[in-house]
């Protein structure tokens, strides 16, 4: 098999400068890549995953891939496929042929995991061709190949910076960031530079004996590159917690009650402009969006709050990009929040049928995720049956099943005299994302009008259904 180097950051939204749109095209043929399904899609909003662009194609009998890709300039191109999320560096108006990795598939357990993490990996330009002149750069020219051997060399840097620290020995960190740049004397691209210096910041920060305000300054400063990995990698390793540590300190400035009790968005961005680390608004707006999407999720604050605020950002936006990532992220988080309707799926049952969870207005809805083998999933489906037997004039059931195919999940049913309305995950794995499932089982409890009610619910062995009694017995429908 090939071998592969890890990319050491986030694999986020990569491009540069304002190119005329034009398209790009990529290209391999690798025979055990025959009828695999090969995910193509390019990030865009740094906080949440939402694609720019987004498509499956399917390789041909002879292992043959090829994808025209709408680029409105360089961008950083994901290709999802068995274990591996491959990427290659692309730019408007040329062809990509490329070497896949020898194809490996993600195990049934994987599939279902929740938490899994698939192997990234660059992949190899063996050329690059130019759409209008026809002229053909070797891959050996390109710059996903400079990338890769400078990656290369920052990975042994970096581990030796690591070690050092480990050990409490000094290391001259300045002189391995002048030997990196010797080899590298001759590329003078915008773009390569700046991932240099984005790097470097990252050895400075891993030495430990520089500032936030100096390596804010010196390495992710002068301009917001929120399009650029290695600056939304270096942003995030920097400015993680920034609120915790910098409301805790001898400043003692009252970022909780800011956004809590007042939802006064100029005095939290006058707060983070505050600090010296903090050489711009944008650069602000960008902490309150990376801060705001974990706060969301921690018990001191207030999860209206929160949303208020982004609403004000998207409304009140310092860009009208930041504006549109404000907005995405707070439809993001409030899709789970009660009073809201969750997210949207289109899963086909075990007859074929697609449903949705428009198909289930009128009644209660109680959407339980479960797998066909997890134990404590199968102490719950039979309660599961008696609200059908029981309560079917006013409430659904309805699972989302990570059983490995339909078939299987059929005669699971079948074989347990289980007749809920059951969806198979496999139509939109995404899914698993949008409801946040990190174990099994979880449940939500959505109202007759299509709203969350219970955001999650109670399981049924915990008591579900004389939570449901209570909330009907509330709305005087009993």
């Amino acid at each position: 098999m090939m071998r592969f180097r890890f990319l050491i950051f986030t694999l986020l939204l990569w491009g540069s400068g304002h190119l005329m749109g034009q398209t790009a095209s990529v290209h391999a043929t690798a025979q055990d890549y025959a009828g695999q399904s090969i995910h193509t899609s390019i990030a865009w909003n740094p906080f949440i995953t939402i694609p720019e662009f987004s498509k499956s194609v399917v390789c041909s009998e002879n292992g043959e891939f090829e994808q025209v890709i709408p680029l409105k300039s360089a961008r950083v191109v994901q290709f999802e496929t068995g274990i591996y999320q491959a990427y290659l560096y692309m730019e408007p108006g040329y062809h990509y042929e490329v070497v896949f990795p020898d194809f490996i598939e993600k195990k049934w357990n994987d599939q279902m995991s929740p938490f899994y993490q698939p192997l990234v990996i660059p992949l190899s330009v063996i050329s690059r061709n130019s759409l209008s002149s026809g002229e053909q750069i070797d891959g050996s020219e390109d710059v996903n190949y400079t990338i890769s051997r400078f990656d290369s060399l920052f990975i042994i840097a970096n581990r030796e910076i690591i070690s050092h620290r480990k050990l409490g020995q000094q290391v001259n960190t300045d002189s391995l960031i002048q030997q990196l740049e010797l080899s590298f004397t001759n590329d003078s691209s915008g773009f390569f530079k700046d991932y240099r210096r984005f790097r470097y910041g990252a050895l400075k920060f891993n030495e430990g004996k520089t500032g936030l305000t100096r390596l804010s300054l010196d390495y992710l400063g002068p301009a917001v590159m929120d399009w650029h990995p290695g600056f939304v990698e270096l942003f995030r390793v920097l400015f993680k917690d920034f609120i915790f540590y910098y409301t805790n300190s001898e400043e003692d400035l009252d970022f909780r009650s800011i956004v809590n009790r007042n939802q006064q968005l100029q005095k939290a961005r006058q707060l983070v402009l505050n600090h010296p680390a903090v050489w711009n608004d944008t650069l602000a707006e960008m902490i309150l969006l990376q801060e705001f999407s974990e706060l969301f999720y921690r018990g001191e604050y207030h999860k209206e709050a929160i949303l208020i605020m982004l609403d004000s950002m998207a409304l009140d936006p310092v860009t009208p990009e930041f504006g549109i990532y404000a907005s995405q992220l707070k439809q993001k988080l409030s899709s789970l929040v009660t009073g809201n309707p969750p997210p949207d799926f289109s899963l086909l049952d075990l007859a074929g049928t697609t449903l949705s969870l428009s198909d289930f207005e009128g009644k209660y809805t109680y959407l339980f995720f479960g797998t066909t083998d997890h134990y404590g999933c199968m102490m719950e489906y039979p309660f599961l049956q008696s609200y059908i037997e029981k309560h079917a004039a006013y409430l659904n059931v309805v699972t989302v099943m990570t059983s490995e195919d339909r078939d299987k999940l059929d005669d699971f049913m079948r074989r347990n005299g289980y007749s809920w309305t059951v969806l198979h995950f496999e139509g939109q794995p995404g899914v698993l994302d949008d409801y946040m499932i990190r174990a099994y089982p979880t449940a939500y409890l959505i109202d007759r009008d299509g709203k969350l009610l219970l955001s999650p619910a109670t399981i049924p062995s915990e008591g579900f259904e004389q939570q449901l009694f209570r909330i009907m017995r509330s709305r005087g429908e009993i």
